[in-house]
Parts: structure tokens; sequence; C-alpha cells
């Protein structure tokens, strides 16, 4: 009689778990028409502070931004709070985006375990901003002055591990735009929370995981403006000054399954399956894969099925060790169809 030995039959198992997986995935890609995901897409374009919903970090993006049950390195703080709870030693990350219409997105996140919390704590602080040319109705090609949009988050966040299998986190952030004050635009503030958690099921590396993010009140620019009447033109009795209309936050709720089939001392596989449902858009199902070998080098690729553009995701990672400190380069690529390429790279340090 032939016997399979128990490591043999733990890889078969794995491998199953991830053919089953990829089925999975296929199905619901090829069947679009059987699984509609259109709940909240009538409430598309209500939302304020939406740079909120770009992606941090290289590696997550890489992977397709299926990342919540994953989130094991900085940019943890951005997609699962619970994530952070993994990660033993300081470590930082500073990450570069490069958005179309010359948007430039600088995020860092530091992680800091504090054993006299019995946990980690977290922060974070980035800029998004972009020079914009005035136009008139007169002069449609530019006036010749320009002025800047930014947005900037700071904030904070704390893990821990709950029990052996369980990770909670929670955070809060500070969100603030500025629209154009150079040109008489309004400035906009709110206070954000965030929560998550991952679930280790106890079969291998399997965990699923879920995370809501950006939960606030809404978004209410500052000051008042003029309102002309039905004619446009100001100075006359149908002016009126009013107070600014708020806009809900971005939020995000996400809910997602990973493990690793393949995983020794050389060659680690994970696989990621994620769903994304945001308070102002349609519900988005995302797919990624990442190889790494001998903890030096990981080659990932991920997939949005529901997204118009930017469906396409693939990166590359390399580590190299500096005395006691290790240092991991990402970059990942995105594929934007008509808005073209988005690129960002990530720099993080262990020590």
């Amino acid at each position: 009689m032939i016997t399979t030995s128990s490591p043999a039959r733990r890889a078969a198992s794995r491998l199953a778990a991830a053919a089953g997986l990829a089925v999975l995935v296929a199905s619901l890609a090829a069947a679009p028409a059987r699984a509609q995901f259109t709940l909240g897409e009538q409430r598309a374009g209500t939302a304020s502070g939406t740079f909120l919903k770009i992606g941090v970090g290289a590696r997550a993006t890489g992977l397709g931004e299926a990342f919540v049950a994953v989130a094991n390195d900085p940019s943890a703080i951005y997609w699962n709070p619970a994530g952070l709870a993994s990660i033993q030693q300081r470590e930082v990350g500073f990450s570069h985006i490069e958005w179309p219409a010359d948007i430039r997105y600088e995020h860092v996140a530091m992680v800091l375990p504090v054993r006299r919390l019995g946990g980690s704590l977290a922060f974070q602080f980035g800029v998004l901003s972009t020079a914009i040319d005035e136009t008139s109705e007169l002069q449609p090609f530019g006036t010749g002055r320009t002025f800047v949009y930014s947005d900037m988050i700071a904030g904070v966040a704390y893990a821990r591990r709950w029990t052996d299998k369980l990770l909670v986190g929670f955070g809060s952030k500070f969100v603030h735009e500025n629209l154009g004050t150079d040109v008489g635009g309004p400035t906009t503030s709110a206070v954000l929370f965030d929560i998550g958690s991952i679930y280790y099921l106890g079969l291998g590396s399997v965990r699923v995981a879920t995370s809501l993010t950006n939960f606030a009140p809404a978004f209410k620019p500052k000051g008042t403006f003029l309102s002309t009447g039905p004619d446009g033109i100001t100075g006359t009795a149908d002016d009126e000054v009013r107070s600014y209309d708020g806009f809900d936050a971005p939020t995000m709720f996400r809910y997602g399954i990973a493990f690793e089939p393949i995983e020794n001392g050389s060659v680690r596989l994970t696989t990621s399956l994620e769903a994304n449902q945001p308070a102002d858009n349609a519900q988005a199902l995302k797919a990624g894969l990442e190889w790494a070998w001998a903890g030096r080098l990981a080659l990932r690729t991920g997939y949005n099925f529901n997204a118009d553009a930017l469906k396409f995701s693939a990166g590359a990672g390399v580590n190299a060790d500096l005395g006691s400190w290790r240092a991991t380069l990402d970059y990942a690529y995105t594929n934007g169809g008509f808005l073209g390429a988005v690129n960002r790279a990530t720099l993080a340090v262990r020590f």
C-alpha cells in the first residue's frame, strides 16, 4: 500500500484550496451577468475627500489592492489597521504615487510595537497636490495664473493581537482639503475613523479579514459663497449669500480572504481575494497573487474585475539587509487605460 507523508498531504490540500480559489475567481469574472455588483452605483460622485480612495503602498497595489487580509506592512494603516499587530519590529514606509493629470501623492507610515500597550502604534502623514492653470470664459486657454489644489492627511492607529487567532485595530485621522483658496475656493476638514480585524481560521495560513475605513460625518466646506440669480450676473437683487452643503466621506467596507498554498524555506506564494463596498459606488471584486523567493525578491499581479479603468496591476519588490536594518523597495504599475499608467514606489526600512 502506498502512503503519503503528512507534509505532502498538507501541500496537496493547500494546492487544492488554491485551485478552488482560482475557480471561484474565474467563475465570478466569466459571468458578470450573474454577478452584478451594482449596490451603491446610484451614489457615484457624491463623496468628498475622494483622494482617500488612492491606494497607498506599492506592494498592496501590485496585488490589485486585494490587501485587506494580507496587510502586514506599514501601509496596513490605510487598508486594515488590524494588520499592524503582525509587525514585530519598528518599520517606516515612504510611498510616492504618480497619479493622472500631474497629481502627486506622498505618504509616510511608521509602525512602533509597544510592549507596554500590548500591541503596535502607527502614524501616517500624506500630502496630495497639483498646480492647475486658471481659465475663464474669455480666456479658455489660461489667464496666466495658477492655483494649488492640495489635500492632507495625518493619523494614528493602534492594533493588538486579541487572541492567538484574532487581530484587531482601529485608527483616527484628520483630513484637510484646500479647494483652491488662491482663487477664492473654500477649505474643508474632518476627523475620520477606521476599524478592522483579521482572523486565522486554523487551516494552515487561511485568514479572513474585514475593515471599515473613512467613517465620519459629512465634509462641509467653511465660509460662504455668492449665488447669482438666473441671469448669472452679480450685483442684482437675485444675489444670495449661501453656506456650502456637506458631502459624505468616502467610506469603504472591505472583506476578503488570503492564504499561502505554498510556503517553505525558499518560496512563498500568497493568494488573496477581496470585495469592496464603497459608500459612493458599486461593489468591486479584486484578486491578487504574490510570489516571493528567499525573502529577497517578490513578483506580484492583481486584477479588479469591476473597474472601468485601473483593472490590471503588476509589481515587484527587492529586500536587502543593511547591518541590523532591512530595506525593501517595491514598485507597482497599474494600467489606467486612457488615463495612462499609474506608477507607485515604496521604500520601507525595518529597524
